[in-house]
């Protein structure tokens, strides 16, 4: 079988026999259970975002930042939900046990300035990438030329694509942690459209990515509606930033469950 629809790639454009087409794309990754299965994803291109990519060092494949970190907020939100009876977390980068009740951050996880410089940047490569898949799941239309930036940086590495994120004061998590899905339902499709943003919301974690050339322009009065609009700065939201450092997101969840990591 192979996973064509349009017949050409959404990353590289490239087509057969240049390329194949045999190896099933996970849309969002498997790692995190997913079972959803797009289209016109190269073999060559496929195997990239979850090899270690060695064009920066140190090697940190685009995959395991976004399942490292979307992993680790997963496994803690289920921790509290009936019928959750993994005792342990599997992980690179984080460790986990249940009975001890405390999460230890590995010394893999490097505070290094190289190490968050690369981790980060491939964490946003990694929320691009999965846009785009889902995108072209839902619309078959991620080989339109306005999504030219968003497969260069995601494939390539090539400029630097901001990610904003809501840093809040409680969360509102869907009951469904089985698999990771994106929407795009009309108000997404529109807001796209109409400012080149689109919101990414997984598991009570919310981004906006910018994923048209129309972002630029639009960006300062998008993110001033927004904040308006989710009242930034009060009750249930602390602040709207770009994300510079992993840091800059609570992945280990100590809005719910307090200083628990080390």
């Amino acid at each position: 079988m192979k996973y064509i629809e349009k017949g050409k790639c959404i990353f590289c454009g490239k087509t057969e026999p240049d390329v194949s087409f045999n190896n099933k794309p996970h849309t969002t990754p498997k790692s995190l259970g997913s079972t959803r299965i797009g289209f016109d994803v190269c073999d060559d291109c496929n195997h990239f975002f979850g090899a270690p990519d060695k064009s920066m060092v140190p090697y940190i494949a685009v995959e395991t930042s976004v399942k490292e970190i979307f992993g680790l907020i997963r496994f803690m939100l289920q921790l509290s939900r009936e019928g959750h009876e993994e005792d342990r977390l599997k992980s690179i980068y984080f460790s986990f046990w249940r009975s001890q009740g405390k999460l230890t951050i590995k010394q893999s996880f490097q505070s290094k300035r190289s190490f968050s410089r690369v981790f980060i940047k491939q964490f946003k490569r990694g929320l691009y990438e999965l846009f785009l898949q889902e995108y072209h799941k839902a619309t078959m239309n991620a080989l339109d030329p306005k999504f030219d930036r968003v497969r260069r940086y995601a494939r390539y590495g090539v400029g630097d694509l901001p990610v904003w994120h809501l840093q809040m004061n409680m969360m509102f998590v869907e009951k469904d942690l089985s698999e990771p899905k994106l929407q795009f339902t009309e108000p997404e499709l529109e807001q796209m459209e109409t400012y080149g943003f689109y919101t990414f919301v997984l598991w009570g974690f919310w981004f906006y990515l910018e994923v048209t050339p129309r972002a630029e322009l639009s960006r300062e009065i998008f993110l001033e509606n927004e904040s308006k609009r989710i009242h930034v700065g009060g009750f249930v939201v602390r602040n709207l930033v770009q994300l510079d450092t992993i840091d800059d997101i609570d992945y280990t969840l100590r809005m719910l469950y307090g200083r628990n990591s080390e």
